[in-house]
C-alpha cells in the first residue's frame, strides 16, 4: 500500500513538472520566496504556489533592441518540489509557469526540521541557479537564453506545532541574452538584458503540519534591468503543500 502511494505521487509530480516546463519563459523575476527556514527532516514536499513576478516586456521602438523594458507585475503559478537529503539539508527545484526554473539547496543552521515541529527559532540559507533556452513570439520570434543565481537567508519562529512565522532577505542576479529570428528590419537582432543584485525581502506565516499546510507571504523586490529605471514591487502570495 505504501509503495502504491509513493508511485502515485511520483506520477502526479512528473506530470505537473512536464506541464510547467513545457510553458515558455519570459523576462520575469519572482518577487515572493515562499520558503521557510525549516528543512524537511527526511522525506519530500510538493507545493503548488501562486506568486508574484516582476515582468519585463521587450520594446522595439525606433527599431532598437536596447530600449527600456516595459515593467509591470503579474501573478503566476509555480511548482516547488523538495527532497530532504539529510536532517538539515533539502535539495529543491522551482518550476514557474513563465520564468526560469531553478535548482537549489537549503541548509538549516539553527532549529529543528519541519517534521519535529519544535517551538523556537530557526535559521537557514539557500542558494539556487538555473539556465534555460526558449523561443517565443513577442512582436517578433525571439530566441532567448536565461541564467540565474539566487541567494537567501531565512529566519523563523515556531509558535506551536501548527504555526510558524518567518522572514528573510535575498539577492539575485538574472541575465537574458538572445536574438530576434528572421528578417526583422531592426538595427540589431541581438538582445541582452541583465539585472544584478536584485534585493528582496519577505515575511510570512505557515498554518498546518508537514503533511498538509497553507502558507501566506508578503514580499517586496527592488530591481533594475539594463537600460531600465529601477523599480520596486510588492506582492502577496500563497501556497498549498503536502509532505510525506
Amino acid at each position: 500500500m505504501k509503495m502504491y502511494k509513493i508511485s502515485k505521487m511520483k506520477i502526479v509530480l512528473y506530470f505537473s513538472i512536464f506541464i510547467f516546463v513545457s510553458c515558455a519563459q519570459r523576462i520575469k523575476v519572482p518577487i515572493n520566496r515562499m520558503m521557510t527556514p525549516e528543512s524537511i527532516g527526511g522525506g519530500a514536499e510538493l507545493e503548488y504556489q501562486s506568486t508574484g513576478f516582476s515582468n519585463g516586456v521587450l520594446d522595439f521602438s525606433n527599431n532598437s533592441t536596447q530600449n527600456a523594458l516595459l515593467m509591470g507585475k503579474v501573478t503566476e503559478e509555480q511548482l516547488y518540489f523538495a527532497v530532504g537529503v539529510s536532517e538539515s539539508a533539502d535539495l529543491f527545484i522551482k518550476v514557474p509557469k513563465e520564468s526560469s526554473s531553478m535548482v537549489g539547496l537549503k541548509i538549516q543552521l539553527i532549529g529543528t526540521p519541519a517534521k519535529a515541529a519544535t517551538e523556537g527559532h530557526s535559521l537557514a540559507f539557500t542558494l539556487a541557479m538555473g539556465s534555460e533556452r526558449d523561443t517565443f513570439d513577442q512582436v517578433f520570434t525571439i530566441d532567448l537564453k536565461s541564467d540565474v543565481r539566487d541567494y537567501a537567508i531565512i529566519h523563523g519562529y515556531r509558535l506551536s506545532p501548527i504555526l510558524l512565522i518567518y522572514d528573510g532577505i535575498s539577492i539575485s542576479n538574472y541575465s537574458f541574452e538572445g536574438a530576434v529570428k528572421g528578417d526583422s528590419g531592426l538595427a540589431s537582432d541581438s538582445i541582452e538584458y541583465t539585472a544584478k543584485n536584485i534585493i528582496g525581502a519577505h515575511g510570512g506565516i505557515v498554518l498546518g503540519s508537514h503533511s498538509f499546510k497553507l502558507k501566506l507571504e508578503l514580499a517586496m523586490q527592488k530591481i533594475a534591468w539594463s537600460h531600465t529605471e529601477e523599480k520596486v514591487f510588492q506582492n502577496f502570495g500563497m501556497t498549498l503543500s503536502a509532505g510525506w
